[in-house]
C-alpha cells in the first residue's frame, strides 16, 4: 500500500510537472507576442521624430482646409483629414526607408531602419497600418478624398518599389515627390468643397517648393545616391544647374503671385500679397547664401530645416492673402 501510494503520488507529481512545463512553454509565447505589439507605438514615435519633416504635409492639408471653408471649420473633419494626411505621408516615408536601407547606411541617416530600432517586418506592418487608417478616414469624408488618398499611395509605391523605382529615374524622383505633396495639399480642400482657385494655388505652391527641398536633399545624399546608381538633379545636371533650378522656384512664385494679383485680383486687401513676396525673397536669399557651399554636406543638411520653416511661413502667407 505504501509503495502504491508513493507510485500514485509520483504519477500525480509527474502530471503536475508536465502541466507546469506546458504553461511555461505557452506563457513566454503569449508574453513575447504582447511585447511585439507593444513595440509598435514606440516604433511609431521613433519615426515621428526621425521624420519630423512630415508635419509640413499635415500643415499644407490644414491650410487647404482653411482656404476651402473660409476658416469655417468642422473639428471632426479637421481631425480626420489632417490625421489621414499625416499618416499617408509618414507611411510613404517609412515604405521608402524599407527599400532604401543600403543607401541610407552610406549616407549615415539616423532612422530606425538604419539604427536597428525596427525590423523590416515591423516596418511593413507599420506601413500597412498607416495606409489602412488613412483610407478608412478618407472614406468617411467623400469620393474625392478617397480617390486622392488611393492615388497618393499608388504614387508612393511606384516611387519606392523595386519594380518601378521612380526615385532612381531623372527627373521623376523630384516630380513624383512634388506631385505627392500637391495631392496632400489638395486633400484638405477636397474634404469640404470643390477645388477652388485658392486651394489649387496652395497646391501649386507646395508642388513648386519641392523643387527646392528635393534637390537640396539630393545634394546632401549625393554620396549614397551615386553608390546606388541613381540619377538625381545634382548627378545629372551638376551643382550649378541644380542651383539654377532651385533659384527659379521663388522667382516663379513671385511672378505668379504678382501677375495673379494684377490680372485676377488675388485679394481685395492691398497687403494680401506682401507676405508671399517677403517669404519668396527670404527663400531666394537663403539659396544665394549657400550657393558657394553646395559641396559642404553639413551646411546643406542644416539648410533643409530652415527651408521647411520658410515653407511654413509661405503657407501662413497664403492664409493672409486669401482669407
Amino acid at each position: 500500500m505504501i509503495v502504491s501510494n508513493n507510485g500514485e503520488k509520483s504519477a500525480i507529481n509527474c502530471i503536475q510537472e508536465k502541466k507546469l512545463m506546458e504553461q511555461d512553454n505557452v506563457q513566454p509565447k503569449s508574453t513575447e507576442k504582447n511585447s511585439r505589439l507593444h513595440q509598435y507605438p514606440r516604433i511609431f514615435i521613433y519615426y515621428a521624430k526621425a521624420r519630423s519633416n512630415v508635419y509640413i504635409f499635415a500643415l499644407a492639408t490644414l491650410v487647404s482646409l482653411f482656404l476651402g471653408t473660409h476658416a469655417n471649420l468642422d473639428p471632426i473633419i479637421v481631425a480626420k483629414v489632417v490625421t489621414a494626411s499625416y499618416f499617408l505621408a509618414l507611411g510613404a516615408y517609412v515604405y521608402n526607408d524599407m527599400t532604401d536601407l543600403e543607401v541610407d547606411k552610406i549616407n549615415r541617416t539616423n532612422r530606425p531602419s538604419v539604427t536597428g530600432k525596427a525590423t523590416g517586418s515591423q516596418l511593413a506592418n507599420l506601413v500597412s497600418f498607416l495606409f489602412g487608417v488613412s483610407l478608412l478616414l478618407a472614406a468617411t469624408l467623400n469620393f474625392y478624398t478617397i480617390f486622392i488618398s488611393i492615388f497618393f499611395i499608388l504614387l508612393g509605391i511606384a516611387y519606392s518599389h523595386q519594380r518601378f523605382n521612380l526615385k532612381d529615374k531623372f527627373p521623376l524622383k523630384t516630380v513624383v515627390t512634388a506631385s505627392g505633396a500637391a495631392l496632400l495639399s489638395l486633400l484638405g480642400g477636397a474634404a469640404v468643397t470643390g477645388l477652388s482657385w485658392p486651394v489649387i494655388y496652395a497646391a501649386l505652391f507646395f508642388f513648386a517648393f519641392f523643387f527646392i527641398l528635393g534637390p537640396l536633399g539630393d545634394i546632401g545624399d549625393l554620396k549614397g545616391d551615386r553608390a546606388g546608381g541613381r540619377r538625381t538633379f545634382p548627378i545629372v545636371l551638376g551643382m550649378k544647374l541644380t542651383l539654377m533650378v532651385m533659384l527659379s522656384v521663388p522667382i516663379i512664385i513671385l511672378s505668379l503671385t504678382i501677375s495673379s494679383d494684377i490680372i485676377l485680383h488675388l485679394n481685395s486687401k492691398t497687403f494680401g500679397i506682401y507676405p508671399i513676396v517677403g517669404t519668396s525673397l527670404a527663400t531666394l536669399g537663403l539659396l544665394l547664401h549657400i550657393s558657394k557651399r553646395l559641396n559642404d554636406v553639413s551646411v546643406i543638411k542644416s539648410t533643409r530645416p530652415k527651408m521647411r520653416y520658410l515653407h511654413v511661413l509661405m503657407q501662413i502667407s497664403l492664409l493672409v492673402a486669401f482669407l
